[in-house]
């Protein structure tokens, strides 16, 4: 059994944990699988997570993938559709369950395992969609969902005795009273609650991220992180702008700005813009005017340095605040 190896698809919350646990368990060899998700910020590691300080208390080793083109392609284009919103859950599942599987090819390992929970989820859950997974995966027989692996059918490892299914679960379904009183067994107490959590989930982020992939032919990791950030307002086909709402975001886009075509930094207290696109001299009047609605414009404070796409800082002053009607026409 101590030579049996595993790659698991971990994510931090509860049920990953508890898959890792029964796992871990058993003496298996196991490393998680953690992919980031376009939603963090370039400069993030990965070591600081919160996912990554309760593999720590458990013991689960991991190795990290961060998701760049080949997933914005995936998102953009999933051969399973979308769910109501931007959600390609489906195909999301397949691309993570695919990545583990090179893991588990690199390291020389038995097998994949996920948290998964027959039932839980009504689009990438359901008894029929995990099996098309396995198939579509390339992982036919050699993947495990430890917390209902009792009732689905056993794969190779058990078979052949290097997992005992005896030490697995038979949870099915959405509640998750089952896995609550695991994680009271197990003692643990810092894990992340359900509610909802995918950003492809949330309307406001769907709508823009559709905006973003209509008026962009190719879409970076960082450009999926700034939608993250701010309050989002396109004036054309040609022109968008963030504003930002709070000092953290003020520098976090100051950090990202030299991939913007201009940038604005009040030097008086109010949010930053970030630019991207063809600018006029109405357009610069009109962003100029919304960081003055959001800010705190005074006759002695009211200036403002535009930063031009190449990069040259220009003063200019504060033009009177704009009023909601115009604001909102243009809000993402």
């Amino acid at each position: 059994m101590s030579a049996t190896k595993g790659v698991l698809l971990y994510s931090g919350g509860l049920d990953s944990i508890l898959a890792a646990k029964l796992l871990l368990d058993q003496g298996i060899d196991l490393t998680g699988l953690y992919c980031i998700l376009p939603f963090y910020p370039p400069d993030l590691d990965p070591e600081e997570l919160e996912s990554s300080k309760l593999a720590k208390q458990i013991g689960l080793k991991l190795e990290y993938y961060r998701c760049d083109n080949e997933y914005i392609e995936m998102v953009k284009s999933p051969p399973h559709g979308h769910g109501k919103h931007i959600n390609p859950c489906i195909d999301c599942k397949l691309f993570f369950i695919k990545k583990a599987a090179e893991l588990m090819n690199r390291l020389n390992a038995d097998f994949v395992a996920s948290g998964e929970v027959v039932g839980q989820r009504p689009m990438s859950q359901l008894k029929h969609t995990l099996k098309h997974i396995e198939k579509e995966s390339g992982l036919k027989g050699r993947l495990l969902r430890p917390l209902s692996a009792k009732i689905l059918e056993p794969t190779i490892p058990e078979i052949e005795g290097k997992i005992d299914r005896n030490r697995l679960l038979d949870i099915s379904g959405r509640g998750r009273k089952r896995q609550m009183e695991l994680a009271d067994q197990y003692g643990i107490v810092n894990y992340s609650h359900p509610a909802g959590g995918c950003l492809f989930t949330d309307r406001f982020f769907s709508d823009r991220l559709k905006d973003l992939f209509e008026h962009q032919a190719e879409v970076t990791s960082t450009e999926i992180y700034l939608l993250t950030l701010g309050r989002h307002f396109r004036i054309n086909d040609s022109l968008k702008f963030i504003v930002s709402r709070n000092e953290h975001e003020s520098i976090e886009l100051e950090k990202l700005s030299g991939i913007a075509d201009y940038f604005i930094r009040p030097e008086f207290k109010g949010p930053s813009a970030f630019i991207t696109g063809v600018m006029k001299k109405e357009d610069l009047n009109l962003i100029n005017s919304i960081i003055s609605r959001y800010g705190k414009v005074t006759e002695t404070e009211n200036r403002l340095t535009l930063i031009t796409k190449d990069k040259i800082p220009e003063e200019i002053t504060a033009e009177p605040a704009a009023n909601d009607i115009i604001i909102d026409s243009m809000r993402l």
